[in-house]
């Protein structure tokens, strides 16, 4: 296990890495392109992205079996196109606009790692092992483990898309499989969002003016978007790619430019690669291009040609290795919006009315009480688990408790004043919103905004910012509602993550059931979490803890303090429990110590512990609000236009006839 030190330069290395190779080869090939600056900040980091995952996809598929040298050789590549368009660079980090999306985004990556450093066991309602499931997808990757090793929990590999995951397993590939550099790289990749609503918050505003630091307020105050960075998953990159290629449609049906329209559907294809929540996105725009774009192009079918010969080839890369190795069925039905949805054969209708519902109503207003396994003597748990599914799982209040309702009242005064664009939003939003619910495999009666929903979600977050910069009493109500959503989304969601055994005090127990011999909850204490905080903090401690019981057990039975049926039971389900490392992962756990740790642990090992991190969230978010509430009422007014003067009328003299 390497020492805090090592880990500490493995994780500046990884960061510096992802720099480079995140925004240099994209920016190589399209800064000569007649693109704003915004446009070839995010147009580079999309494309960049894209390159490494085919790069790092084509090793995997025809590589050596370390694929240590031939990553390296990629990275290496990045560095030589950075320093060859070192210069354009330059100019592009002078530009005002892409300097103050750089800046956001650095001060919401040093936000995001305070969070990481806080936290030290993923929780939050019913949300359960998708950190560890993308954390072994990444490991299946880097590692080449059989195509027939399946996917913690119980999925195969083909149930989801691999380009975040091949992603993960590149940069991992440079340093080390460190769980702890695997949180960095998916925070990292995570965040990219933000630039890309940087680049749509003209297009809301009808206005060149991006009020970036109100946005990073509203990024860093919000519970969804916050979550989605931390927590390790692949949505919030989805939406990134989903909302650079709705910027990237807009202009090219703006301009009539073909270019943008092709980097638009190249775009989107890479959200589907990354999780298959964009796909009602994508279908919506081939639509709208096919019905009011295209008619209107001149050499149209010439276009259509490009885009029908780049995206299936681009989406090949994944589909056509997958039918190859898993067949059709494996490849289009192991998704869980199939599984799901099985038993539900027949009654879809009515599970798409009763999501819809309650992805719109949410459960408090429904009077529906949390469900059982959601039950703990722990306040602040119960508290977290509510606003968490208040936040997560509602479409309106994703956008945060002033803010949702604020949203729908701008939509309602747009859409009074129609224009070519606001009907193409006009359209957008409740097709994608209908669509994503109905693409959900699973009933579920707490809402599932959460599953597609966070594209529509990060662009409200986006309109609000562009509308509150331009009101006062507008950014009242918002800085108002931030602080709201910070306390309960936020910053009570870090805490209950940062709760860990200690000597002093114990939050999660365990033990074996004397009835089956397996591993249980044990007996409650006044801090105890719910049953499912319990399952991922079992999961992070399961084969160090299966390793102490049977060894415990051999103790007993030397001891004859055990009856030998428990005891034979007990040591077939601990040996099962173990199996598990080699069955999923490949051995990992055993060749770390079967332990897995957070970076939150890492910080807690430290002289001073984790108990200063949220006091500095503390104090970084109320430096925060107060500099956007100093700028935002510190700005005058606009004033009004001097009215027009009529010019003095000369009295013609009158002509002699």
């Amino acid at each position: 296990m390497p020492g805090t030190a090592l880990l500490a330069l493995e994780l500046c290395a990884v960061l510096g890495l992802l720099t480079v190779c995140s925004f240099a080869p994209g920016f190589f090939f399209i800064r000569r392109f007649a693109w704003s600056p915004m446009e070839k900040l995010c147009g580079s980091v999309g494309l960049s992205l894209l390159l490494v995952y085919l790069a790092a996809w084509g090793v995997y598929c025809f590589g050596p079996r370390s694929p240590a040298a031939a990553y390296w050789l990629v990275a290496a590549l990045s560095v030589a196109a950075a320093v060859a368009a070192r210069r354009d660079i330059v100019r592009l980090g002078l530009s005002p606009a892409p300097g103050r999306a750089l800046a956001g985004f650095v001060f919401l990556l040093l936000w995001t790692f305070l969070l990481l450093a806080a936290i030290r066991v993923y929780s939050g309602a019913t949300w359960s092992t998708d950190w560890l499931e993308h954390f072994e997808r990444c490991l299946f990757f880097l590692h080449r483990f059989p195509v027939d090793t399946p996917i913690f929990p119980a999925y195969q590999l083909p149930a989801r898309p691999p380009m975040m995951n091949v992603l993960g397993a590149f940069f991992l590939g440079l340093t080390s499989d460190r769980f702890e550099i695997f949180q960095l790289v998916f925070a990292f990749l995570n965040l990219l969002l933000f630039p890309a609503c940087c680049l749509m918050l003209p297009a809301l505003a009808k206005s060149r003016r991006r009020p970036v630091l109100l946005l990073t307020a509203l990024f860093a105050a919000s519970p969804v978007l916050m979550e989605s960075v931390t927590y390790s998953w692949t949505k919030s990159l989805t939406a990134f790619y989903v909302i650079l290629g709705l910027w990237f449609y807009l202009a090219g049906w703006r301009k009539d430019d073909a270019r943008r329209t092709l980097a638009a559907f190249i775009f989107l294809c890479a959200a589907l690669l990354v999780h298959y929540s964009a796909a009602p996105y994508g279908l919506f725009l081939a639509v709208h291009y096919t019905v009011r774009v295209l008619r209107a192009r001149g050499r149209k079918w010439r276009q259509l040609a490009v885009i029908a010969a780049v995206c299936p080839l681009l989406l090949a890369t994944w589909f056509g290795w997958s039918v190859a190795h898993y067949g059709a069925g494996g490849t289009f039905a192991s998704n869980t919006s199939v599984t799901s949805s099985e038993h539900l054969r027949g009654h879809n209708l009515e599970k798409l009315r009763d999501n819809l519902v309650d992805t719109v109503i949410p459960l408090v207003l429904r009077a529906s009480p949390l469900p059982p396994a959601l039950h703990q003597p722990n306040p602040a748990g119960r508290l977290r688990d509510a606003a968490f599914i208040f936040y997560q799982h509602n479409a309106i209040f994703a956008m945060g408790v002033v803010g949702g309702p604020l949203v729908l009242w701008l939509l309602y005064g747009s859409f009074r004043r129609p224009s070519r664009e606001r009907w193409f939003w006009a359209a957008l939003a409740p097709f994608c919103l209908v669509v994503g619910i109905a693409a959900t495999g699973e009933r579920e009666s707490l809402g599932v905004a959460h599953l597609t929903l966070l594209s529509l979600v990060a662009l409200g977050i986006s309109l609000l910012a562009a509308a509150a910069s331009r009101r006062r009493a507008l950014l009242i109500a918002v800085m108002i509602g931030c602080a709201i959503d910070f306390s309960l989304g936020v910053y009570l969601q870090a805490h209950i993550q940062s709760l860990e055994n200690s000597p002093r005090e114990e939050v999660y127990t365990s033990g074996l059931s004397q009835r089956t011999g397996s591993p249980q909850i044990g007996n409650p204490v006044p801090r105890q979490l719910s049953e499912i905080a319990w399952v991922n903090w079992y999961q992070k401690h399961r084969f160090r803890l299966c390793a102490d019981w049977l060894a415990m057990l051999d103790q007993y039975q030397a001891a004859g303090g055990a009856p030998d049926r428990l005891l034979s039971l007990s040591r077939a389900n601990l040996r099962e429990e173990l199996r598990a490392d080699s069955v999923y992962f490949g051995g990992w756990y055993a060749r770390h110590g079967n332990s897995l740790d957070y970076l939150g642990d890492r910080v807690a090992s430290l002289p001073l512990g984790g108990a200063p991190v949220l006091t500095l969230l503390m104090l970084l978010f109320l430096a925060l609000m107060g500099t956007v509430l100093r700028r935002g009422l510190a700005s005058p007014a606009r004033p009004a236009p001097p009215p027009v003067r009529a010019s003095p009328t000369r009295k013609r003299p009158r002509r002699s006839r």
